[in-house]
């Protein structure tokens, strides 16, 4: 799309709109006047331009005549969008009886209106012609916060009918695109609901003034560059894929992007940051991907504390930053301020999360046209780093002087791994586990699901290494076969698949060095995961202890041993846990919530809630509100 930055300015010659002289016959200068035709192309394309790339919201014009026809004066998004669950669960008519609430009070008051609706917010405008309103200017929705995983699972049960499951798709799903919805901070929504009046004002006005359009220019500067971060999340969007932006773009920064970002050069270093996955947001994909966006924003606002360095979205895992060392400096002195930089952002991040940071970087030395390259280098690295637990790890440290993997390279140590394991050599078992996960991820080119086919067809060859050891009974080996099939098939991203295989190979590792030990923690894996399927029944010791083969006097030390708690009080802990949750997202009696969750009676439930979690079940509800 053509940038026209400033929007006061001749597309053709480049001089001023109003200012640009014209000598007469007489010698004397006359002020052009700009034609009606131009104003209006220049208006629409200001319109376009800020609402996709600077605020990326839809806006509309809608006629007072006929609310159902929907002028676009943005361009029009293809992305999934939280409106579509509305539709999904029927809520069509509960929408349109909302925004006719809206239009009516923006007709009544002649001004415009913000309100919220299912966590999002949208602005309704009057256009107003003669005194009387004639049409409306919406934009929405947008977040104002990112919300909590309990918010979303509240909204999502207002929405749907019913507490989404422990792990629902269609709410894994509804979380993913809530959190994708543009934010307008409080700091940029004063200015963000003048946008929205002043175009209220050119679509009701026959004569537009180029006033107007530097009216949006500044803003475009001065508000939604510096306070909103979709400007530069696109811009880091099109650095990582080449293929977003013509070549015309060329080595030399725009003038814009110099003034808007604070660069002064081009940058040439990928960072790619990433959140360890630990307290609820290991097991909780929903709490993962919240608190992934509270980062993204976090990162986005204190990035005016690094000097020549924006950043950007890593999808809804993490972020990138990309940013290029003194060029006046040597090699060594580059890489100490980039390793500087990175420490400096997982202080901001650690003490803002209390969570473990992961960086890895790119070479340091990339042309503007090789920046997809950098975003591929960091993101090997950062991977690299989540599986061998390291904070920081260079691309240049790992791939140096080594030759490209290929998936033959990948096979070939595929094999010496399994026969480390046999060996039950554990040092041997660690180094190889680098280089095998080093060429899986460089040969399947950051494409997950081609690096969960290499990575299953290892643990298979574990699997059968296994069983004809006969370290598990077949029970057990069936068992584990579904268990690998099913949660790889669910896991999506390279961290998910990266920290299953790492608990998986240790899990293998455990059975070759030690096969009885390795085959107790085996059932009781199998036991957690049951009493986890079966919590909201009548549950006892025994059975448990027999459906995994134990007996009950050994079922119950080695259950102590292993999680820290005796069984019944794991039991009561996962059933206080469920409660907590029906407590947040429904509106089901104690009673009810105390029957779903296994208890015996309400006054039993009432009395082990409070013990475990401080509160009454009815006081905690009301405080959640």
């Amino acid at each position: 799309m053509i940038d026209l930055r400033g929007f006061c300015q001749n597309p053709i010659n480049g001089l001023p709109l109003k200012k640009q002289k014209t000598e007469s016959k007489s010698n004397q200068p006359k002020e052009a006047v700009t034609p009606a035709w131009l104003l209006r192309v220049l208006s629409q394309s200001a319109v376009i331009n800020v609402f996709t790339d600077y605020i990326s919201l839809p806006c509309y014009v809608i006629s007072k005549q006929n609310l159902d026809l929907w002028y676009s004066l943005s361009t029009p998004s293809l992305e999934p969008s939280p409106f579509q669950f509305e539709l999904f669960f029927g809520k069509r008519e509960a929408r349109f009886q909302h925004n006719q609430k809206c239009f009516e009070q923006a007709d009544q008051t002649r001004k415009g209106v913000l309100e919220p609706y299912m966590g999002l917010w949208d602005y309704y405008a009057p256009v107003m012609q003669g005194g009387k309103c004639v049409a409306y200017v919406i934009s929405g929705s947008f977040l104002r916060t990112i919300p909590n995983a309990e918010t979303l699972a509240r909204q999502f049960a207002s929405m749907a009918g019913k507490a989404p499951g422990l792990s629902d798709p269609i709410f894994t799903d509804y979380t993913r695109i809530f959190l994708k919805t543009p934010l307008v901070s409080d700091e940029a929504l004063p200015d963000f609901k003048k946008l929205l009046d002043l175009l209220a004002r050119m679509v009701s006005e026959e004569k537009l003034t180029p006033a107007l359009l530097a009216q949006i220019d500044r803003m475009k500067a001065e508000v939604f560059s510096r306070m909103m971060p979709n400007r530069m999340w696109h811009y880091t969007a099109v650095k990582r894929n080449r293929l977003l932006w013509g070549a015309w773009q060329g080595s030399e920064l725009a003038p814009w992007d110099k003034a808007e970002f604070h660069l002064t050069r081009h940058p040439n270093t990928v960072l790619a940051v990433m959140l360890g996955r630990e307290g609820a947001a290991a097991t909780n994909e929903i709490q993962s991907m919240v608190q992934a966006a509270q980062m993204q924003w976090g990162c986005f606002r204190s990035i005016s504390q690094l000097p020549e360095t924006v950043c950007g979205q890593m999808d809804q895992q993490g972020a990138f930053f990309l940013t290029s060392p003194d060029p006046k400096r040597s090699s060594a002195q580059a890489r100490l301020q980039i390793r500087d930089m990175a420490a400096s952002i997982e202080v901001f991040l650690r003490k803002q999360f209390k969570s473990s940071v992961y960086v890895g970087v790119s070479r340091l030395d990339h042309a503007s046209e090789e920046l997809p390259e950098a975003f591929r280098e960091a993101s090997l690295a950062l991977h690299l780093g989540l599986h061998h637990q390291k904070s920081l790890v260079f691309y240049q440290d790992q791939y140096s002087g080594q030759p490209e993997r290929t998936e033959f390279s990948v096979l070939e140590w595929s094999a010496k791994l399994v026969e480390a394991c046999g060996r039950a050599e554990e040092k041997e078992i660690r180094l190889m586990r680098e280089e095998y996960v080093r060429d899986a991820l460089r040969a399947s080119g950051e494409k997950p699901e081609v690096l969960k086919v290499y990575l299953l067809q290892l643990l298979f060859q574990l699997m059968d290494t296994v069983q004809k050891r006969s370290l598990v009974v077949e029970p057990q080996f069936s068992t584990l076969s579904k268990e690998l099939s099913d949660k790889y098939s669910q896991a999506v991203t390279t961290p998910e698949l990266l920290g299953l295989f790492r608990t998986h190979l240790e899990f293998f590792s455990s059975l070759f060095q030690s096969p009885l030990r390795g085959e107790r923690n085996f059932r009781l894996d199998r036991a957690k995961d049951y009493i986890s399927k079966n919590f909201q029944r009548s549950l006892s010791l025994s059975e448990v202890a027999s459906r995994t083969g134990f007996s009950v006097s050994r079922f119950s030390r080695c259950f102590k041993e292993t999680f820290g708690m005796g069984f019944s009080d794991y039991l009561l802990q996962l059933r206080c846990d469920h409660a907590r949750r029906l407590l947040e997202t429904t509106r089901l009696s104690i009673g009810q919530i105390a029957q779903d969750c296994g208890f015996q009676s309400a006054s039993y439930f009432i009395q082990q809630f409070k013990k475990r979690i401080g509160a009454t079940p009815q006081a905690f509800r009301q405080q959640k509100g």
